[in-house]
């Protein structure tokens, strides 16, 4: 039995609990019984899980130790993958199981000791996480793709420039970068088609559509095999830096990055440094046409 620990909340968007999703496709794939425990809102995503949801506010201790004493068996592993989880869940989770691994993107605590840290991509070769103390695995042959990037096989050619555009934020938009980002390729570029997928926590859905053009696309509530589609017809994306940059980069689609959280930066480098993608930074916007027109 394999428990997954995570959040998906409109404060912390969806790239979590899509790297957990693939995670339990993989587990689930190779034999295993799995659990997703999800602390989650009215921002839950409409997916196709393979495993069973179970939605707890797991990060309270109270709740927590009821849950894990509730379990049937103490012989399991957990993995946590968590924005918001204080040292103190992982050492009850720690206590309870027989292997705990640390999904991580940032160094964030001092996990306990003897845990696995799984820094699936970039990040974690930037990080001088203790060997002695952790087993670290990491590297972008770590990464979790959902299912549907996992089977891509046939890439249709991008053309140059692009004549459709992916743009792609995350799950929320809180310094409202799709609307200036829309806005300036309406204006620079009316004739491309602009493609936006809007996430759950978008607060700013009226803006966006007032800015639309004719050759304006919005998506919400996409799946993995929809998401995946959207990617490999398009010539070009505009993304923050995530978890949809290694889905990009497996549907082969050129890509210019911005970065909308701090635990990104690592990501983002390892992006610029060993595939020459492009990043933009948020006061900078204005720039965005002079990376198009290639």
């Amino acid at each position: 039995m394999i428990t997954i620990f995570t959040e998906s909340l409109l404060t912390t968007g969806l790239g979590h609990l899509g790297r957990c999703t693939a995670l339990a496709e993989k587990l689930v794939e190779n034999g295993e019984e799995v659990v997703l425990v999800v602390h989650t809102d009215e921002s839950f995503p409409n997916w196709d899980f393979p495993c069973e949801i179970l939605k707890k506010v797991w990060t309270n201790e109270t709740d927590l130790n009821g849950f894990l004493q509730s379990l049937p068996d103490k012989l399991q592993t957990f993995y946590v993958d968590s924005y918001l989880a204080p040292l103190g869940i992982y050492n009850i989770l720690k206590s309870y199981c027989l292997e705990l691994i640390c999904i991580d993107d940032d160094n964030r605590l001092k996990y306990p000791a003897g845990s696995t840290i799984l820094n699936p991509g970039y990040p974690g070769l930037y990080l001088g996480y203790d060997k002695d103390k952790y087993k670290i695995v990491t590297g972008k042959d770590q990464v979790l793709l959902r299912k549907p990037f996992r089977k891509v096989r046939s890439i249709p050619q991008k053309k140059k420039p692009p004549e459709k555009i992916l743009i792609t934020l995350g799950g929320s938009d809180p310094n409202n970068l799709s609307s200036k980002i829309l806005e300036i390729l309406v204006n620079q570029f009316p004739k491309m088609e602009k493609h936006l997928v809007m996430g759950p926590g978008f607060t700013n859905v009226h803006e966006l559509e007032k800015l639309a053009d004719h050759k304006t696309f919005f998506y919400k509530n996409l799946n993995a095999e929809e998401m995946c589609e959207l990617m490999l017809k398009v010539d070009f994306a505009i993304t923050a830096g995530g978890q949809t940059m290694y889905e990009l980069d497996v549907c082969d689609v050129p890509m210019l990055v911005v970065e909308t959280a701090e635990n990104q930066r690592n990501n983002i480098r390892g992006f610029v440094e060993f595939q020459g993608i492009r990043e933009i930074q948020k006061d900078n916007l204005d720039t965005i046409g002079e990376c198009l027109c290639i």
